[in-house]
Formats: structure tokens, sequence, C-alpha cells
């Protein structure tokens, strides 16, 4: 039996930040609720955000705010939703989802104030002490859950289904706890329901094809999800809407396909792009569930834009510098470039933003420089896709796996460094961090020259608590011995966490890496958490987007 003193610790945190219920998931449901309604009196009376809104120079900080709070806000409901519709006995089906969503909670927050650092830094600290109480609230709630998920590790928690009465406790639980947990049942107050009805679950999606410009295929693990999961063969499915640029689809734009798609649809609707290059920006609205794009492969299908932080007026935040953003849950991605073609002289310039859970993404090419593919959050699944860039290529506060996939380093301005990864873990609470299994990490023609003078690291820790695993992974001779360099003073050295396991080539020599506490070793049996099933639960979702995914280590690496 567990120490019963995790359980009541855990209870008792809860009971305090939750208003005495003694029912655990009712404590997390009103602490979700606690977190909406500080949110929204945020955005109703604060002066200061009134003041922040006036003021020319950070309108598009604001912009991005206002979007941000909004999403907080839907997140919080739709987990509140969620976790109404279960009991505790099956309540671990749910914990990873809803940590998930809470951590977008806490990231939305955070992209706020990020928004305001660009733009200017004593607004950025006002912003940050606004939502202050948002995000402490926010971290509550994650560390009830984080508590929650350990005790449904070793309990049986289906004797937590009603609230607790004083014949219905625990054996182990002392006399003194029994009665302390009395006392805040009777001061328990009902809960008051509230928020929007939870995303309905993706349809299955067609078969994925395999297509010139994939990365190396990776050995095929007994027990991987199957080529041919649900859905279409690759030549039968039938998209609802067609886009071509030679008018032969129903329309010539990708942006048009997209408002043809029905009010609260539920169904995977899916957007054939024939082969041509698209310069749009493209913006899927959070709710706009269960999209998926099929293009003719990713050197014929190509979408385009050149919005930047450096060269576009008015002078957008990185959020909004993206070519397609992708903001609604199930989104899936086959055949297809997405680019930010402004050059480095544009700094922050990213070709896509996925800002949606359970996103997914196979043979697809994301090309830019600084900046290149947003993983902003929510789970998401990369498999065969080539990430091209210079200055932290791949970042974001995203839950995310890459398999199978090519890191490519691109030749930069004259002063610049090279810098593959930025992972945006802000606190210790969320669950967010970036898989790397089975990748390539290697440097174009262009940049191979001027490898030596301008450097190209792994990874450098956006924040305090950035969480990154490179495993099973070939590392070519451009990355530096070091391997990591700081982004922010010592952020990240202490707290963050990094892991490199099993890798290869001639970059993946670890013994001169940076001499960090952060930096880890680990066994093969730790390893193991970091793959896609328990990291993802992809057996529960990515099957059915007709992906290919090895859930497990990849034997023969």
């Amino acid at each position: 039996m567990v120490n019963g003193v995790l359980f009541i610790a855990f209870l008792m945190v809860a009971m305090v930040s939750s208003a005495n219920s003694s029912d655990p998931k009712e404590m997390i449901r009103t602490e979700f609720q606690a977190t909406v309604a500080e949110i929204k009196k945020v955005m109703a009376n604060s002066k200061t955000i009134k003041e922040l809104q006036s003021d020319e120079k950070t309108k598009e900080a604001f912009k991005t705010c206002q979007l941000m709070f909004d999403w907080a806000i839907q997140d919080l409901e739709r987990s509140f939703d969620k976790l109404g519709e279960v009991d505790m006995s099956k309540i671990n089906d749910i914990l990873l989802t809803l940590q998930v969503w809470l951590s977008g909670v806490f990231t939305s927050q955070q992209t706020c104030i990020d928004s305001y650092a660009e733009m200017n830094g004593t607004a950025a600290e006002k912003m940050k002490s606004i939502l202050r109480k948002s995000q402490d609230l926010t971290k509550n709630g994650l560390a009830l859950l984080n508590g929650l998920s350990s005790l449904a590790k070793h309990l049986d928690l289906s004797f937590l289904n009603r609230r607790l009465l004083s014949s219905e406790f625990p054996e182990w639980m002392s006399y003194s706890d029994r009665h302390l947990l009395q006392i805040a049942d009777a001061a328990a107050a009902p809960p008051q329901a509230t928020g929007a009805a939870s995303p309905q679950a993706a349809a299955a999606a067609p078969q994925a094809t395999e297509a010139a410009g994939a990365a190396p295929q990776a050995t095929e693990a007994a027990g991987a999800a199957p080529a041919q999961a649900a859905g279409a063969a690759p030549g039968d499915f039938k998209p609802d809407v067609v886009v071509a640029k030679d008018g032969s689809g129903k329309y010539d734009s990708v942006g048009k396909a997209l408002a043809d798609i029905p009010a609260k649809n539920t169904k995977r609707f899916v957007i054939l792009i024939k082969a041509g290059t698209y310069d749009e920006r493209i913006d899927i609205p959070r709710g706009t569930d269960n999209i998926m794009l099929i293009g003719e492969g990713p050197t014929k299908t190509i979408i385009t834009g050149s919005v930047s932080v450096e060269k576009t007026l008015p002078k957008p935040t990185t959020f909004f510098t993206a070519t397609v953003s992708s903001n609604g849950m199930g989104f899936i991605a086959k055949d297809i470039a997405f680019e930010n073609s402004i050059g480095p002289e544009g700094h922050q310039a990213v070709a896509l933003r996925v800002s949606g859970d359970m996103a997914a993404f196979y043979n697809c090419h994301f090309n830019g420089y600084q900046d290149t593919l947003y993983a902003h959050e929510g789970r998401q699944f990369y498999r065969d896709c080539v990430i091209t860039g210079t200055v932290d290529f791949i970042f974001g506060s995203a839950r995310a796996v890459f398999q199978n996939c090519q890191m490519i380093v691109r030749k930069p301005l004259d002063n610049q460094d090279c810098i593959v990864i930025a992972q945006g873990k802000k606190s210790a609470e969320t669950n967010d961090g970036f898989v790397f299994q089975n990748c390539t990490f290697s440097g174009d023609k262009d940049y191979l020259p001027v490898k030596d003078k301008n450097k190209s690291y792994l990874n450098r820790p956006w924040r305090a608590f950035a969480t990154v695993i490179i495993m099973q992974s070939q590392i070519d001779d451009i990355i530096q011995p070091e391997g990591y360099i700081p982004m922010q003073g010592a952020n990240g050295m202490k707290t963050g966490y990094f892991v490199e396991f099993g890798n290869r080539g001639p970059g993946s020599n670890t013994e001169n890496r940076a001499r960090w506490p952060s930096i880890q070793q680990i066994d093969s049996v730790e390893i193991k958490k970091y793959t896609p099933g328990p990291f993802l639960e992809s057996e529960t979702w990515i099957p059915s987007t007709g992906i290919p995914c090895i859930p497990d280590m990849i034997p023969g690496l």
C-alpha cells in the first residue's frame, strides 16, 4: 500500500486551493473555475490593460494577448467539461489530456507576456504582474493534476467516485486526518457549472503515402502503428474540396477552401492542394477542428509567405509572423511544404505555427531561417519531415515528438551562430517538451563551407525548465562539441532537462558537452517514457491519422 502521507498531502493542497471541497475531481474543477474568473476579471477590469490597449507602440502585442486570453478561457472550460464527464475510477484515461490542455493555458498567458517583451520591456513587466495570480492558479491546477497522476499509478481510485464520508476513508488514514477531511467536507459548497462542450474526437483520416523527399526510414518495430491505419487507401480518399492554381479545382487558394468548411464541423474535412506555389497566409482558427491538408509532395505543393518581425510594418509579434497557423484540434498535414521566404535578414519569421492539440504531420517540409517551426502548444507528432533554418528554428512549448525527421542548418547572417532547438518550458508543473527520435542533424551545401565560422549547436534553453530529449539519432559534425549554449544568462542551465541517448555520428560524442546540471544521463528504462507511446499516448490518436508511428524504442539503432 502506498504511504498515506502522499494521499493526505495531495488532498490538503487541493482543499486549500479549492474552497474546501473533499471530492478531488471537484477540487480540480473549482481550480479551473477560479482561473477562468481571474482571467475574465483581468480582461474586464484592469486599468493597466486599458492603458496598454491604447498604446500604439504595443498594439500588436495587445492583439496577441486578447487572443491568448480567449484561448486560455476556452481550454479551461473544455478541461472543466472533460473532467466532469468521467468518474474517478477512469480518471487516468484523461489525465494526460487535461495536463496538456492546462499546460496550454499557462503557455497562452506566457505568450501574451512574450509579445510585450518583444515590443516594450516595461509593458512586459506590467503584463507579468497583471497575470501573476492567474498563472499561479494555473500552476496550482497543474500541481493537482500532477499529484493525481502520481496517485493513479499506485492506487485504486474507484473509492473516490463519491464525496468522501467518514465511513469510506482508507484504513491507513489516521483518526486526525479523517477528522480534518470531515470538517472540510462539511464546509464545502457545490461548484458552479460552466463551460462549453468538449471538442468532438477526430474521425479516421486517409492512409499516409510514402513520398520522395521523406527522411531516412527507421526499422519498423513490432507493434508499431501500421501504415495501413484506419482510413482509405492513398489514392482512394475523397477530398471534400480541391484547390488548384490552374483552375481545375473548386478554389484557387487554400484560404478560400477553408472558408467552405461548415460551421461547427465535427468530421474530418479533407482539402487536397494540387501542385503549385500558393503565396498566401492561412489561419485555421481555434474551434475549427479535424482539418486535413494533403498536397502532391513537399517539393510540388508549397505554401509560402514573407512576414517577419524585422521587415514587416507595422511590426508584428513573432506569433503573428507565421505563414500558416493551425489552432484547431486534430490538424493533419501530408505531402506539403510550409515556407517563410523572407530570408535571414527578417530575423524572427515563422513558416508554421501549431497551437492545437493532437496535430500530426507526415512528409512535410518546413523551410525558413530564424524561428521556422513554432510548436506552440498541445501534443504534436512529426514523421518523415524536413525542417530547415538557422536560429532557434524549432521552438515553442508543445509536447512534441519528431520521428525520422531531418533538421538541416542553413547559412545564416555573417555574424550569426546557428541553434536548432529552443524549447520553452517555463514552469516545472507544465508537461511540455521536445523529443527527437531517429532524426538527422546536418547542414545544407551552402552552410558546410562556413560551419567553422558560423558554429552550430543542438540546443539553447529558451525557458528555465526547457526539456529536450535526443535519442537514437544521427548527429553530424556540424554540431559543436559542447552541444549547448545559454540564451539568457544561466537560464535553464541548472533547472532544464536535456538528454542524449543512443545517438550516432561524429557530432554525437558527449565527452566534451557543456557541463550543466541540467544535462542528464538516464538508463534504458527511463528513456522509454519519452517514446511516442507514453509521451503522446500515441496509440490513442495517431493510428486514426493514417500516419505511421513507432510507439516504442526503434530496434537495431
